[in-house]
């Protein structure tokens, strides 16, 4: 062999060498790259569980108890600062905490006597009661008496109704049934139903050639009248049972007797005729019936000082 094959074969013999080198170099860069990405994942045996890490467990005199905003009890570690709900104290929150017969107010309608100091010709007032059921639901009586005798502005006759009767039924609702009784925000639907007789007197006309005015009176029609109201009102304790109670009432008429002589100006317990808005302003007094809470409270057995807390 001469010097040439000798050189010629040397440099053949590296490269193949520097070949098997980096072929062998790219294999196990490959297999750390795919050890890296895939995390391995031992398959269970046929009829065998998974285990599971079960919960820790602590004593409950290492835990603190606070209350969150849903009402549920929460479990404070004081080493850990870990929270979670105590299972065992979790309770919903009652629907309606107070009794089922909770309480009676009667009161008094002032609005038409203030009504009627600053001017107003109609109106007396009526006293009512209505039961508090859980606080939340108030069944409604009310009976009065109104009357009226008004000569309106620019008008050329005088109405008349006596003292005559109403009476109203109805409910209305608590939005604050399950806050401080002494605090209302309720809001009600009521009928109110009543009899009674009307006279138009003094009516004059200006008639005939010399101008010579007239007078005709129209009196003693009865009528009938039944009528709708809803309520908006609050009501605010001002001393010991005593209360106070405003009212917003729009109210419209359901039925009325007709009339060959026209409609009545005014309606007892319901008030001029075209006004859909008045109002309402009441004292009033309670009565307890029973004043203890409904609400149930769960306890925890003494023994039971376990509590399961997951991280």
């Amino acid at each position: 062999m001469t010097d040439l094959q000798a050189k010629t074969t040397a440099t053949g013999l590296r490269r193949l060498l520097k070949m098997l080198l980096l072929t062998l170099f790219v294999i196990a860069g490959t297999e750390l790259s795919a050890q890296r990405r895939v995390t391995p994942v031992k398959t269970p045996e046929p009829g065998t569980t998974p285990k599971t890490e079960r919960p820790r467990r602590i004593d409950r005199s290492k835990l603190v108890e606070m209350t969150d905003a849903s009402g549920n009890t929460i479990l404070v570690d004081t080493i850990t600062g870990t929270e979670v709900k105590d299972t065992a104290m979790m309770a919903p929150p009652p629907k309606m905490i107070y009794p089922l017969l909770h309480e009676v107010t009667a009161g008094v309608n002032l609005w038409n006597p203030i009504m009627r100091a600053f001017g107003q010709s109609y109106g007396l007032g009526d006293v009512w009661a209505e039961l508090s059921l859980h606080n939340r639901y108030f069944p409604y009586f009310a009976i009065g008496v109104d009357n009226c005798n008004d000569t309106p502005e620019e008008s050329n006759f005088t109405f008349k109704t006596p003292v005559s009767p109403y009476f109203k039924i109805g409910a209305s609702y608590n939005f604050f049934y399950n806050s401080n009784p002494d605090y209302k925000l309720q809001m009600g639907l009521r009928y109110g139903f009543t009899s009674y007789k009307w006279s138009v007197e003094n009516v004059t006309v200006d008639e005939g050639y010399w101008d010579d005015p007239s007078h005709f009176s129209i009196m003693n029609q009865r009528s009938t009248s039944g009528y709708l109201e809803v309520t908006f009102g609050l009501k605010v304790k001002v001393f010991k049972n005593w209360s106070l109670g405003w009212n917003i009432i729009y109210h419209s008429l359901i039925h009325d007797t007709k009339s060959s002589y026209g409609e009545p100006m005014f309606i007892p317990g319901f008030g001029t005729r075209g006004s859909a808005v008045t109002g309402n302003f009441s004292l009033m007094y309670t009565f307890p019936i029973n004043k203890k809470k409904t609400s149930e409270v769960n306890t925890v057995t003494e023994g039971d000082t376990q509590t399961e807390l997951h991280d």
